[in-house]
């Protein structure tokens, strides 16, 4: 119940996003940045829920090395900070 409203501000993530995405192109570029967008969006929705569910898979199979039940977090932690690292780095104003 604590995490609902937490979670729910997520959706206010795309919004946000491609107003500041927006301020690094032109006007006459615009549908592309959006073009661009919606296909990568596109395709973390195809292979995600495949990757996360291949590494749960993995994690509590009977061949595990060890048992990790919490991989799909830590691949999804591990993207996020590559992501915050990878947009901090193109957003800075020389």
């Amino acid at each position: 119940m604590v995490g609902i409203p937490l979670l729910a501000l997520w959706g206010l993530e795309n919004p946000a996003l491609l107003a500041l995405m927006s301020g690094f192109v032109s006007p006459s570029e615009q549908g592309q940045l959006q073009g661009a967008n919606a296909s990568i969006t596109g395709i973390a929705n195809l292979f995600g829920p495949g990757l996360f569910t291949l590494a749960f898979a993995f994690a509590i199979g009977g061949g595990a090395d060890w048992h990790q039940p919490g991989l799909p977090f830590l691949i999804a932690a591990l993207l996020l900070a590559a992501a915050a690292i990878l947009a901090w780095r193109v957003t800075r104003r020389p």
